[in-house]
């Protein structure tokens, strides 16, 4: 009987951190019934996957030492499990063939795992993660989705079928991710096709949040930040340092908008709407005919309100309350102002 390899391909920003550490943290048992998700020696970075190396050498094109990292793990005796966000790009480029045609030499059948959000959903999240990172991304979420409608990004069907040439049809498995679903929803589906459910029985807990994203309202001027402070030379590292420390200092500082997205209702709706035929054929395709998603996107008033203008009040009144010398000579002049009142006020009732 071969043996199989599972290959999780991500989508990024689909709860791709929550099933590693999963993965990473129960590995020991996984391993007792068979399973393998084990790193190549000095290859762990946190809060990736095992083969983020192995998927980084393919996509940069270094397939020799990419070559070697498959190696190391096709070794292990028993099925295998690679994970990375990162090997979602690997399907574009004939490597993905080159890789499948090894692993399958080795002896293994391959399953694919692909997770996914409705497109107006993940692109926020994409555009969050490109914010609050050490990306060195300065222009405005509209930008972004331009970019990946023009990479094919935002079509999950056509990523889907470059896969399944070379892996077969019905050895992907995809797997679409909705509001409703439980907390520890994506984990679950995941040892589901692992055939290890037990592993995470109903009424567990939920799964510990892992990445999650600053309050939304905080994105925008997070960016007017970070685009300032790069256009004037200053480095990443420090860059970065001066976005957390807004993330986290922000909230008790400023009113936070209570904005739930980024994109405005209209935008949103269009950008489904330019989605329908590539959903219509996922469900067909990969989903026995079931929708992936509710294709009506919820209006919320507050994020109708303008990004540029909203996010310029935050900043400043971040930099004015953020100056402790600037808040001390604010209440200074309140006291001020109070005690001139109280006099003036003793003055009129004598």
């Amino acid at each position: 009987m071969a043996k199989r390899l599972f290959l999780h391909v991500g989508m990024p920003k689909c709860a791709t951190t929550s099933i590693q550490a999963f993965l990473a943290e129960h590995a020991n048992d996984l391993a007792a019934r068979g399973l393998h998700y084990a790193f190549a020696p000095g290859a762990q970075v946190p809060e990736q996957g095992n083969a983020s190396h192995l998927a980084n050498a393919l996509i940069t094109g270094d397939p020799r030492q990419g070559w070697a990292l498959l190696d190391y793990f096709l070794r292990a005796e028993g099925d295998v499990i690679l994970s990375s966000e990162y090997l979602f790009g690997v399907s574009r480029g004939s490597v993905a063939e080159d890789l499948i045609a090894r692993i399958r030499h080795a002896g293994f059948d391959v399953s694919l795992i692909c997770y996914f959000r409705r497109q107006d959903l993940w692109i926020e999240s994409d555009y969050k993660q490109h914010v609050k990172s050490g990306a060195n991304w300065r222009r405005g979420i509209v930008a972004l989705l331009d970019e990946r409608v023009e990479k094919q990004v935002l079509n999950y069907n056509a990523m889907l079928m470059n896969w399944s040439r070379f892996v077969g049809h019905d050895n992907v498995i995809a797997v679409p991710l909705r509001p409703e679903q439980g907390p520890d929803y994506a984990v679950r589906r995941f040892l589901e096709v692992l055939g290890v459910a037990d592993m995470l029985p109903q009424g567990a807990a939920g799964r510990r949040h892992h990445n999650v994203s600053p309050p939304t309202g905080l994105i925008e001027p997070a960016r007017y930040l970070k685009r300032a402070m790069l256009d004037r030379g200053v480095s990443m590292s420090l860059v970065q340092q001066e976005v957390d420390r807004f993330f986290d200092v922000a909230p008790r500082l400023v009113h936070v908008p209570k904005r739930r997205f980024l994109l405005t209702h209209i935008r949103r709706q269009r950008l489904l709407q330019n989605c329908e035929t590539s959903n219509a054929a996922l469900a067909r395709n990969f989903l026995g005919g079931v929708p992936a998603f509710d294709m009506v996107p919820e209006h919320d008033d507050p994020s109708e309100i303008p990004l540029g203008a909203e996010a310029a009040g935050i900043l400043a009144a971040y930099h004015v309350d953020g100056q402790s010398h600037l808040r001390r000579h604010s209440q200074i002049l309140r006291g001020l102002s109070r005690l001139k009142r109280s006099v003036t006020g003793l003055r009129i009732r004598s």
